[in-house]
């Protein structure tokens, strides 16, 4: 299969804003470097200075139109965690290394002119407690929050002033974005590896249920459940994916089969209630999701209704695979009883309240490891329990 990876946007990225520009040409190539579009406050004064921006793009829009966020405020990062504008564990957690960065800068220019590394330092942890306490299931927030906040103590601690911390937070930023799309790639590798000798045994490509969107769009780029399809795909292993809508926000009909298409992979959607006939009927091979808290003990956290899919992918006998970084890996939490649960606004289930109707909206269940077949992370293949 020939896909088109390159029709994939960007999901998170880092560019300088830069001084006003009298000449038009110099002024769009320093748009080109938000993405293309013209970011809001990507051009500054002169004299004022250079600050990164963070590029993100606004998934509430998709899939009708593609648009960016451009900004140098780490306040609207959180924001656009908190929103869904960027969501998926690996997303947000370069994201919430971002908002530490932007803030870093902003702090850098405050207080008593310039800013004591003291100051400096007690006012980015509090910062970084608001960023981390965005969204709290999702493990990766905390730890690319946990991760700037590491890079930044040690940068004070040799010396370096506020804007240096700054720039080091900056050079994080970009590093952990080349280094996710590098891990999302080895876990594609080793799925592809597990799928390959189900397909052999079938004698033909493999259909493939995914639920939620764990593909590039929940990624710096390339995704890991979908990863793990993209990977499979280049090789003959895939002959369509199935999506489930995902209610009651719609990341896989909104998301995943809007990435899917430009990519070049046979996509198919389905309401989150098709998924047990399809597997009576054989026609799922396998299912692939990712997850946004993996306890010690294997269990899973995933967008809600995963629980229902791995329930129904045992009773059939299809194979249940969770496709994470080791990020999401969450050692203090024994078992998935211990995973914090975002429960989220009533709205996005019933528009318009009913007295006397009460609404309960989990953003988020738990897979017990009994139920996985295997974890796939950059560094291998996991199987719960073994």
């Amino acid at each position: 299969m020939n896909l088109h990876l390159e029709n994939l946007p960007r999901t998170i990225s880092v560019h300088w804003a830069v001084d006003n520009l009298a000449d038009a040409a110099s002024r769009d190539a320093a748009r080109a470097g938000c993405g293309g579009v013209s970011c809001g406050n990507a051009v500054v004064d002169a004299g004022v200075p250079a600050v990164p921006q963070v590029v993100m793009i606004d998934q509430r829009a998709l899939p009708s139109e593609l648009v960016e966020i451009c900004t140098s405020d780490w306040l609207q990062v959180v924001d656009a965690v908190k929103t869904l504008a960027v969501r998926g564990a690996p997303a947000i957690g370069v994201a919430g290394a971002a908002a530490v960065m932007l803030a870093a800068y902003e702090l850098a220019e405050r207080g008593a002119p310039p800013a004591s590394p003291a100051w400096f330092a007690v006012r980015l942890r509090e910062a970084a407690r608001v960023i981390a306490e965005a969204r709290p299931t999702a493990v990766n927030l905390s730890w690319g929050v946990n991760r700037a906040i590491q890079v930044a103590a040690g940068a004070l601690k040799v010396g370096k002033t506020p804007r240096q911390t700054a720039e080091a937070l900056r050079e994080l930023t970009g590093d952990l974005i080349v280094e996710d799309e590098a891990i999302n790639r080895a876990i594609g590798a080793h799925g592809a590896v597990l799928l390959a000798p189900i397909a052999a045994a079938k004698e033909r490509p493999l259909t493939i249920l995914t639920h939620c969107n764990a593909g590039s769009l929940a990624t710096a780029f390339y995704g890991t459940a979908l990863g793990v399809v993209y990977a499979a795909a280049e090789q003959g292993l895939v002959e369509r994916v199935y999506a489930d809508e995902t209610r009651p926000v719609g990341q896989g009909a909104r998301l995943t089969v809007w990435e899917l298409s430009r990519a070049g992979v046979p996509a198919t959607l389905i309401c989150d209630n098709m998924a047990a006939s399809l597997m009576a009927a054989g026609r799922i091979d396998a299912v692939v999701v990712g997850a946004d808290r993996i306890a010690a003990n294997g269990d899973a956290a995933n967008k809600i209704g995963t629980l229902g899919v791995a329930v129904l992918a045992h009773h059939f006998g299809v194979p249940f695979y969770v496709a994470a970084p080791e990020s999401t890996r969450d050692n203090a939490c024994a078992t998935g009883a211990d995973i914090p649960i975002e429960e989220r606004d009533a709205a996005e289930v019933l528009a318009h309240p009913i007295e006397g109707v009460e609404v309960f909206n989990p953003a988020f269940d738990v897979t017990p490891a009994a139920l996985i077949t295997a974890i796939i992370t950059e560094k291998g293949v996991w199987h719960p329990g073994s």
